[in-house]
């Protein structure tokens, strides 16, 4: 009986069924679940093993490459940050604090991996099909493997588990209500009502959610649960979620979602379409926002991607006037950290997006002496001149190149007035090559 059980369970993850004229179309899945019927307590004691080795091997294999991931992620900020302040073909190795030969790699194992989802989720139907309250632990336990949640979901209504809700509502934070909805998320409503769940309880753990796709996601559920008189949260308590998924440049629908709906928190009228802009980096006023979040650690836990995912961007016109309103501001004390961070990004800035570029710089310049960014504003006056100053100091409105001359003198090292004197030769340069055109 084992080989032969060993070889039902393995045509569990074959769910596709004969197209060639065949009379029967059932799956080897099909069949396979209708022996198993015939086996007994024993078939299904297999089953909650092999379910259970499955779900600990893929649950190892992905804290091993998180682990992994997150080295190479540490590394990849601090030669962003290190490229920032030494400037480009600076030997960065000397100021490391993660040796590059420190890396882990993966393993053979792990980059072979080939998870089983097919198997694992023909696993969970026949565990579902079969009935067997013995099954109830290891089909909550499934809850938290993203591939299994829909099929778990639909046998917990028909198998009783007396800690479901709190597994289900874990695993509303992993599956996106967009996407396939009604093969992914509505099962997963559907065994929540099942078991009664109640606006208080899933506002408990909205409130205890910190990851912001989680806390969006609860947040729809709430939308999708009967008022019970518990307080559902309003949009703006997802604000700086949506801020966040508003920056996600893998995922271009939950981006002009969250826009959208931030759009609507804060009354914008502002028409936008998003299928000539789907590329596009989000407006202004987001980035603006992202840069205050980041700046304060937030969201919890999930700031340093945030400041990636601006430094990613910094190059685009929005994220260049979103430097420039952060920088430029009027308040009398400015935020210092949102400072830091907007100097950061000013380091990759595209001078010629700003609004007004001798505002910038009359704005770096005045940093320049601040007491706690003083540095970083020099750094960035200095990285920009020639793209920022050097402009404003040859136009034709006598002011502005009076005034971006003064700045310029005030900040210019030796090597600053070589660069002018290049620039100055080219613009001259390219200047008569025009004129030599026209004439000809």
């Amino acid at each position: 009986m084992g080989r032969k059980l060993e070889e039902l369970i393995g045509n569990l993850s074959i769910w596709q069924t004969g197209d060639y004229g065949d009379v029967d179309t059932s799956s080897p899945r099909d069949l396979a679940i209708a022996e198993l019927r015939t086996m007994g307590p024993q078939a299904v004691q297999a089953l909650i093993e092999r379910l259970d080795g499955l779900l600990a091997a893929t649950s190892a294999h992905r804290k091993r490459v998180k682990a992994v991931q997150e080295a190479w992620t540490a590394w990849y900020e601090e030669s962003d940050r290190l490229g920032d302040e030494h400037g480009l073909g600076a030997d960065l190795e000397r100021y490391r604090t993660i040796p590059s030969n420190s890396l882990p790699q993966r393993s053979a194992e792990d980059t072979n991996y080939r998870d089983p989802y097919e198997l694992k989720q023909g696993i969970i139907e026949a565990l579902h099909q079969l009935g067997d309250q013995r099954a109830a632990p290891v089909l909550t336990a499934a809850l938290s493997d993203r591939t299994c949640i829909p099929a778990a979901a639909q046998a917990l209504c028909d198998i009783h588990a007396d800690h479901a809700v709190p597994a289900l509502l874990n695993a509303v934070t992993l599956v996106d209500h967009n996407t396939n909805k009604s093969i992914v998320f509505d099962p997963l409503l559907a065994s929540l009502r099942h078991y009664g769940v109640s606006m208080a309880q899933a506002r408990e753990r909205f409130e205890a959610e910190t990851s912001p796709q989680g806390r969006v996601r609860l947040m729809h559920l709430m939308t999708q649960l009967p008022d019970d008189g518990a307080d559902r949260p309003s949009e703006s308590e997802i604000r700086d979620s949506l801020v966040f998924l508003a920056l996600d440049d893998k995922d271009n629908t939950s981006r002009w979602e969250a826009v959208g709906i931030l759009n609507r928190i804060d009354n914008n009228t502002v028409e936008r379409d998003i299928f000539s802009e789907w590329e596009a980096p989000p407006p202004a006023d987001v980035i603006r926002s992202a840069i205050a979040l980041a700046a304060h650690g937030k969201p919890p836990g999930h700031d340093r991607e945030l400041a990636s995912r601006l430094r990613r961007i910094r190059h685009t016109a929005p994220a260049a006037r979103a430097v420039e309103a952060t920088l430029t501001q009027d308040s009398p004390e400015p935020d210092v950290e949102e400072l830091r961070l907007a100097l950061r990004l000013a380091l990759g800035v595209h001078t010629s997006e700003l609004d007004d570029p001798l505002r910038f710089a009359r704005a770096l310049h005045r940093l320049s002496s601040h007491s706690q960014v003083g540095d970083s504003a020099l750094l960035a006056l200095r990285r920009t001149c020639w793209d920022l100053l050097f402009p404003q100091m040859v136009q034709a409105d006598e002011a502005r190149r009076r005034e971006a001359r003064t700045i310029f003198d005030a900040i210019a090292t030796p090597h600053e007035h070589t660069r002018f004197a290049g620039y100055t030769s080219s613009q001259s340069f390219w200047t008569k090559l025009r004129q030599r055109f026209r004439r000809g």
